[in-house]
């Protein structure tokens, strides 16, 4: 019995050896450059022996493998599979070339992938869960996948990583970026609120080299927002940043009140703040010149439902900013009596619904409640 297990032994270690490389051997391939044998057996070699000798072949021809794929003209999922298969090894996942090199790769067969019949989404998960550290990577998946709606992974998945990383000064002058930057704040807002700290979460949210992008862009919705909350996120983040100087927080307050809205400590603010400006001509001039530029312009109080707080607010005005509504009015006249250039159409959207109400009167003269019923009838 124990000559048969002898033998059995030596049986053994005879036929696994025939299948198993020696480091010459796998010098003779790294030499031949037989990228696929090579890799099929470099782990042939003890884990004790995998020394600098071993590591520099392996690095030479994930080098030269990598370079090769990258010479076609199409990049099949057998070569990703294989890359992504050998980037799990230690010795390359360390190194820069290959590294970089995997990146490339993935990315040309993702591009490529996802624009078939049958995207590959689960190859792009697998692909990014298996190095998130990396902020290029991430913003080029956020790149690749943004116009993408069924992607299992949100653009903000990827873009968390790169807006945190010192290159985000360069990811932020991205339009794309911007706009995904804005609806995280946006849903942070909504959550935190007014009174909440808006600019600790955004220090947690984005690199400081991102921050002069993401001002700018408050700056702009400020003036010009897509939709009403943005003017307030607008405010609140350059407010956050201490950017809101006073002609900012004027423009602001002014505007709010006309925005219908909700009472709080805001509208509170608001309303003190117009009646400040109007012992503050120079301040109420510079508010009314950047008001003229807005089209259209502010009125959605005119269309609330709540009829005492439209009637306070349009007689706040009427007593400290008077200017205001002498100017709206008169471009209701001049729009509706066929005057004037208009090229976004009606800057006084809300015009025709008050100035046929019974509240007009209280609020605007009769010589411009008649001009405007005159052109109406034209």
């Amino acid at each position: 019995m124990p000559q048969l297990l002898l033998f059995m032994a030596y049986f053994w270690s005879t036929f696994v050896g025939a299948d198993t490389y020696t480091l010459a051997d796998l010098e003779v391939l790294s030499n031949e450059g037989s990228h696929v044998e090579f890799f099929q057996h470099a782990l042939d070699i003890r884990p004790s022996e995998r020394q600098e000798a071993w590591k520099t072949m392996v690095s030479k021809m994930g080098d030269q493998y990598s370079r090769s794929i990258l010479t076609k003209s199409e990049i099949n999922r057998k070569d990703f599979q294989k890359i992504e298969s050998l980037y799990d090894w230690p010795s390359l996942r360390i190194d820069d070339v290959f590294k970089g090199r995997r990146q490339e790769i993935g990315q040309r067969f993702l591009r490529s992938c996802l624009k078939g019949d049958n995207p590959c989404w689960n190859d792009l998960k697998a692909f990014w869960e298996k190095d998130k550290t990396d902020p290029e990577v991430a913003f080029k998946l956020s790149e690749l996948t943004v116009n993408y709606k069924e992607s299992p992974l949100s653009s903000w998945s990827f873009l968390e990583v790169a807006l945190k990383s010192n290159l985000s000064e360069f990811y932020c002058k991205k339009e794309f970026v911007m706009t995904a930057l804005w609806g995280k704040i946006e849903i942070d807002y909504i959550k935190l609120g007014p009174e909440g700290d808006l600019m600790r979460k955004i220090d947690l949210t984005i690199h400081p080299d991102c921050m002069p992008s993401l001002i700018l862009e408050a700056r702009k919705r400020l003036f010009s927002p897509p939709k009403m909350l943005d003017r307030e996120l607008a405010f609140q983040i350059l407010k956050s940043q201490s950017k809101a100087d006073t002609f900012v927080q004027d423009f602001f307050y002014t505007v709010y009140l006309l925005d219908n809205p909700s009472q709080g400590e805001l509208f509170n603010y608001s309303w003190n703040r117009l009646r400040e400006l109007a012992g503050k001509s120079t301040r109420r001039d510079a508010v009314m010149k950047k008001m003229r530029e807005l089209d259209p312009l502010p009125d959605d109080i005119l269309a609330s439902l709540d009829e005492r707080k439209k009637r306070a607010i349009l007689n706040h005005f009427k007593t400290y900013f008077p200017e205001y509504l002498s100017y709206y009015t008169d471009q209701c006249v001049l729009y509706y009596g066929g005057k004037g250039s208009f090229p976004s159409g009606n800057p006084t959207v809300h015009c025709q619904q008050f100035m046929d109400s019974e509240l007009a009167p209280a609020i605007i003269d009769d010589f411009k409640i008649k001009q405007y019923q005159d052109v109406r009838k034209i």
